[in-house]
């Protein structure tokens, strides 16, 4: 049973429950936001809809049907297991579902940030400033309706049971945040550099024990579907912008700088797949074998290396967010008993990253667009030299060549030799047809439905010869594409070129018109 005693040093705690309890109640009138895809997503999913809802336009165009506008959501990052957590709001309206659940997330995350503060013995004046360096971050949770704080109170609790030996408990807490979320699955190998092999061997047995309870629930062809098809996509943040600045990551600057692409991408420093892929593997080496010279510092506190690893889980992840940052919350406590310098700089950090409107930085240049990067970087370097740690050679040479080894396969050329039939970043498409000898498609955004007419002429045009099987186009029984791209409605137009829809370089579902010429 929890225990907090009512004394002055739990007045900050009343002070945050009193800005989540505002911001929940302003909430309640804002629009639904990510929690729509939250909730319908996973509606769909427990119904085992689940092509439905991992096709971005159809997911959307079944909540319009539904009487709801100005929603534009996708369910692409979310595994199958995020519908058994979501459940028991579907059995209220979407509006009651997000307040409720926006009230959950806010009561558990608040009494595991009480009892961590206790447990570490965290300073009052930090305490009360906790709300304000996290302002944003906490505002944004609410309005969005994200998981994040939930997320943030199972990655806590399952700290403190793990230091109370609790074994099943911490593993349970711990399992259940990598099953919803993914990229905590590093708290793994945080118990293996630390040989914790029972609690490892316990963590990873809840995590078959919820994964084998979504198979019973949600079915094996979801979980086929999002392993073999959207995950590999969307670890590839290519989620809605598959090059977008906004979510500030290591992936998305290098991206930025080594992949070209006609429409999205035309000025590239180098461009160089293979040195994207080399500079994202030294990179993942580099902070990873940080992370393993933090574990294995015997001056080190566990929660410390905890937080580390929990830091790293930021930086290596391609998709980032504003309220992602709350999880920030875990290397800040854990730097509060160090020097004074730390802490505060630390602060500033994690503050600044919070405020930066990174919205506004799109027409900037490339290495002045991802502020927020740079500041986590820092802050992980603020945790290795409080360590007093140098990143050993044999790690970083080991984690590389595993990396090199997996990602082999991304050096091969799947040129598919298409281009953009039009010369625009356009949004989601998802039909097109012809109307008096012109092109005309027809995209989806959070306004809707529309149509637009382009200039593409269209003299004759045929859909006999032209097939997409497996995912891969052919004409005439010939194999034209190699790409895992998806693609969509192929058509050989004026006896010359065939034009289809197609999501690359794009996000999951988010299709674009490419064309492919053919000898006539």
């Amino acid at each position: 049973m929890i225990n907090i005693k009512l004394n002055n040093s739990y007045y900050p705690i009343f002070f945050l429950t009193a800005l989540l309890g505002y911001f929940i109640f302003k909430a309640a009138a804002a629009p639904f936001s990510d929690f729509a895809g939250y909730y319908f997503g996973s509606r769909e999913l427990l119904q085992r809809n689940y092509q439905t809802v991992y096709d971005t336009w159809s997911l959307n165009e079944l909540i319009a049907r539904e009487g709801y506008s100005g929603v534009f959501v996708s369910y692409t990052p979310f595994p199958p297991f995020s519908s058994i957590v979501l459940a028991p709001f579907l059995l209220l309206p979407v509006a009651w579902a997000k307040v409720v659940f926006n009230i959950l997330s806010a009561a558990l995350f608040v009494i595991a940030v009480a009892r961590a503060i206790k447990y570490l013995a965290v300073p009052p004046w930090v305490s009360w400033l906790l709300p304000l360096l996290f302002f944003i971050p906490l505002r944004n949770n609410i309005y969005f309706g994200q998981a994040y704080l939930l997320l943030t109170a199972l990655l806590l609790e399952g700290y403190l049971a793990y230091k109370k030996g609790r074994t099943v408990g911490a593993a349970l807490l711990w399992a259940a945040a990598i099953c919803f979320k993914l990229f905590p699955l590093l708290i793994l190998f945080f118990l293996l550099i630390k040989k914790q092999y029972e609690q490892l061997l316990y963590c990873t047995a809840a995590c078959l024990l919820f994964g084998s309870l979504s198979l019973i629930v949600n079915g094996w062809a979801p979980w086929r579907y999002y392993v073999f098809t959207i995950f590999p996509r969307a670890n590839s943040g290519e989620l809605n912008d598959s090059y977008t600045w906004m979510f500030q990551s290591a992936y998305m600057l290098l991206k930025n700088g080594f992949v070209y692409d006609a429409v999205q991408n035309p000025q590239v420093i180098i461009n160089s797949t293979p040195l994207f892929i080399s500079c994202m593997v030294f990179f993942k080496a580099l902070v990873l074998a940080g992370c393993i010279g933090i574990t294995l510092q015997k001056k080190v506190s566990g929660f410390t290396a905890f937080a580390a690893w929990i830091t790293a889980s930021l930086l290596l992840s391609p998709n980032g967010s504003t309220y992602s940052l709350v999880l920030l919350l875990i290397p800040l406590l854990a730097l509060t008993y160090n020097k004074a310098v730390y802490l505060y700089t630390a602060m500033v950090l994690v503050f600044l990253m919070g405020l930066i409107p990174v919205q506004a930085l799109g027409g900037w240049p490339l290495l002045l667009q991802y502020p927020r990067l740079y500041l986590l970087l820092f802050l992980f370097g603020i945790l290795i030299w409080e360590a007093r740690i140098q990143v050993a050679a044999k790690p970083f040479i080991a984690i590389a060549i595993l990396l090199f080894v997996a990602d082999a396969g991304k050096f091969k050329d799947r040129s598919d030799n298409s281009n953009y039939l039009l010369p625009a970043d356009l949004p989601l498409v998802y039909d097109y047809t012809i109307k008096n000898n012109k092109l005309v498609y027809y995209y989806w955004d959070e306004k809707g439905d529309h149509e637009s007419v382009t200039g593409y002429a269209v003299n004759s045009f045929t859909t006999r010869e032209v097939q997409i099987e497996n995912n891969q186009l052919y004409f005439k029984d010939k194999q034209l594409t190699d790409s895992p791209d998806r693609k969509r409605q192929a058509m050989l137009v004026n006896g010359k070129e065939i034009i289809y829809l197609s999501d690359k370089n794009r996000g999951f579902g988010f299709y674009t018109l490419r064309r492919l010429k053919v000898a006539e």
